[in-house]
């Protein structure tokens, strides 16, 4: 009956895989059809980057567009970056100008005395300049963009005035200065003003600029300024900007730190991205994870349909790689940009040049490494069928409640078969338990956000939990029988039981992805938190099940007796090689944890990154380290000390391989990650495993024969 029970939760867990089967299928159909990567320079950086060349910047551009550059991004002009380019203009906050000695001087006398008697304020921008053509040019601009009410405008003498009405959230500052007196005490607290938004809004776009880029034959990509203040008309000006000068507005990039409109009047630009079918740029954190953060920008994306995509920019840590560990040039800057488009959904490279070395700003100029860099990166990425074109926004896919609840219902299943064999119940009165599944299956229904987040996890300890328990049940057969294994038994037996708990994870792994199969995932609008408490648990599973079902050797199965050999074992007098193993295999651990991620200061050293990079350019993709090169060959290893009778051995191998089931689930648990190369990385990973385990196995069985001919000369 026992039997019977188990065959129909496992149909009735395999049908539901079913479903997950089909939304993989389903994700993998939209991922073949977002496979072009833009590569978009970034203007200021460019016009740096060929004023310290010999070239001039058209003749970079046009370059850059013969090695697969499709667009430039244009910033929309400031008062500041006026300033900065050299035009004839004077810009000031009135709270710092009055703190000048004599700074009437520099003013006329109608506009001191306005400043003086209140009318223009402390907060305000004054801005002067006596060119004509640049003062129409900027009164234009904001006429153009904002309410009158916001500036005033006067002619005195030669010079023309602009004053921009601020208020004291305009005002930026600098990090909050302590003063202290003689005696180390603290007198006040300091911050001293170092900018004014109103110096950084937006006043309009250079003719020369755009007129240079389209001559080069590259597409304009406007980034155009926020201002809350006065937000009703800057959606229309960017329309109204890119029909002027005949654009094509296929990204919206960001170039404040809200979208336009933002708040209250984001409607308008959210038609436009509607009308256009314009993709929203979700520009990648340096962490490597989610997007940079801007008002307003998530809802809009949500609004649109999803109508976005993931951008990496080349931040300046990233641009320093060149000759990076020990290469002759760029290539770890190529590698950089290749893993972003190929494992993480990035779909266009907000391009900067490179500088010539670490904690330099100095920029590379070698046009033949930039044409080798760009010629590497397309080949590499021809291979997975991605070229660099045009991008376009990921299409729109989300997964229905009730499929969530057959995903739900097959995954509470097997967490109550999972319960039963972890702790090996006899019981007929557990198969109960299987009734939970049913109420289970209705939570998508009333809770799905906290279903999709609650089941993804629940698959990711489960299945990695029921592959630990596959091998272990096998290996455990082994070391009960008395029969000797040869060569050949161990190396057949370890690949079917290793490829049998891949499998079982892989299983984990579609019902993880199938739950959480969302273009906002997929974007990484959200992400699925809890991954390194999903890679721990299942270890707290091995030893339970250890306990269980190596270290129990009484008759008796009931949870008395498991209890009395876990204190048997505690009281157990340890050995200090063993202490040393538990030592080595917990400061492994620790590495394990630490290094999931990008966020922690546990990184791989720069042989590793070298060997992963040989892999990134010989394999489809690269199989992660801690499975093919530790858990995967411990299958071998368990196996053969299972053969051998030797109980520490093989826990301490069954417990490394512990970390492969897990390792698989969290593979696939990078969602940005397209299926084919979590699979391909897990597929090689296998292959790779046990062609080590094997040479494991032949190096163990070396040591174990030389161990037992010097216990026989000892003895």
């Amino acid at each position: 009956m026992k039997l019977k029970i188990d065959k129909i939760v496992l149909v009735l867990i395999s049908l539901s895989l079913l479903i997950g089967i089909y939304t993989i299928y389903q994700r993998t159909e939209i991922e073949k059809q977002y496979k072009t990567a833009e590569i978009i320079l970034d203007y200021s950086e460019m016009k740096k980057f060929a004023d310290s060349s010999e070239e001039d910047l058209g003749w970079w551009l046009r370059e850059f567009k013969k090695y697969g550059a499709e667009s430039v991004a244009v910033p929309e002009e400031t008062v500041k970056l006026l300033i900065e380019s050299g035009k004839p203009l004077r810009a000031e906050m009135v709270s710092e100008m009055i703190k000048n000695y004599n700074w009437q001087n520099d003013y006329n006398e109608q506009i001191s005395a306005m400043v003086d008697e209140g009318s223009i304020k402390n907060n305000d921008v004054i801005i002067t300049t006596q060119d004509e053509s640049l003062f129409d040019y900027l009164n234009s601009g904001l006429t153009e963009r904002y309410d009158r009410s916001f500036f005033d405008t006067y002619h005195m003498n030669d010079d023309y005035y602009i004053v921009l009405k601020g208020t004291s959230d305009d005002i930026y500052y600098s990090d909050i200065q302590k003063i202290w007196d003689l005696e180390g005490k603290g007198v006040y607290e300091s911050k001293i003003v170092v900018d004014s938004r109103l110096l950084n809004i937006g006043i309009g776009y250079d003719e020369e600029k755009i007129n240079l880029i389209k001559d080069s034959g590259l597409d304009v990509i406007l980034r155009p300024i926020n201002f809350p203040t006065y937000n009703e008309k800057l959606a229309d000006v960017y329309k109204s900007t890119n029909e002027k000068y005949d654009l094509e507005p296929r990204i919206y990039l960001l170039g404040s730190k809200e979208i336009l409109g933002y708040p209250e009047n984001e409607q308008s630009i959210l038609d436009y991205v509607k009308e256009n079918n314009i993709a929203i740029a979700l520009i990648e954190n340096s962490t490597q994870r989610e997007h940079l953060d801007g008002k307003g920008l998530n809802k809009l994306v949500e609004n649109s349909g999803y109508s976005a995509m993931r951008v990496f920019t080349m931040w300046d840590y990233i641009r320093e790689r060149n000759k990076y560990y020990n290469y002759e040039g760029a290539e770890e800057i190529e590698n950089t940009m290749f893993r972003a488009i190929t494992e993480r959904n990035i779909r266009a490279i907000y391009f900067k040049p490179f500088f010539e070395e670490q904690k330099s700003n100095k920029y590379l100029t070698d046009a033949e490494e930039y044409e080798r860099t760009f010629s590497s990166l397309k080949n590499r990425l021809s291979e997975h069928n991605i070229k660099l074109g045009k991008a376009e926004p990921m299409k729109e896919f989300h997964v229905g409640s009730k499929r969530l609840s057959v995903l739900a219902f097959g995954i509470t299943l097997a967490a109550v078969l999972l319960f039963i064999k972890m702790f090996n119940i006899k019981d007929s009165r557990a198969n109960y338990l299987y009734l939970f599944a049913v109420p289970a299956a209705f939570i998508p229904l009333v809770a799905r956000g906290i279903a999709e987040k609650g089941f993804a996890f629940a698959a990711a300890v489960i299945f990695s939990g029921l592959g630990i328990y596959f091998y272990m049940a096998q290996i455990k057969k082994i070391y009960g029988e008395t029969k000797k294994y040869s060569f050949i038994n161990i190396i057949s037996y370890s690949t079917l039981i290793l490829t049998g708990a891949v499998i079982i994870s892989l299983v984990g792994a579609i019902f993880l992805d199938a739950m959480l199969a969302d273009v906002k995932y997929f974007l990484e609008m959200d992400i699925f938190r809890g991954v390194k408490f999903a890679q721990i648990l299942p270890f707290g599973i091995f030893i339970v099940m250890f306990i269980i079902y190596f270290m129990n050797k009484e008759e008796d199965e009931s949870v008395k007796s498991v209890v009395k050999t876990t204190a048997r074992f505690l009281n157990k007098e340890v050995k200090i090689y063993y202490g040393i193993i538990v030592g080595i295999i917990g400061a492994a651990a620790y590495i394990y944890i630490s290094r999931t991620g990008h966020e922690t200061n546990i990184q791989p050293s720069s042989i590793e990154m070298i060997s992963r990079n040989f892999m990134e350019y010989v394999l489809l993709a690269r199989p992660r380290t801690k499975e093919f090169l530790i858990a995967f060959p411990a299958i071998f290893a368990a196996v053969y000390a299972a053969s051998k009778k030797s109980e520490f051995f093989t826990g301490v191998f069954m417990l490394a391989a512990a970390m492969g089931t897990s390792s698989i689930i969290n593979t696939f648990s990078h969602l940005r990650t397209p299926i084919y190369l979590s699979l391909a990385r897990t597929v090689i990973a296998l292959g790779f495993g046990i062609a080590i385990g094997i040479i494991a196995v032949i190096i163990i069985d070396i040591f174990n024969k030389i161990y037992l001919r010097l216990q026989e000369r000892f003895k």
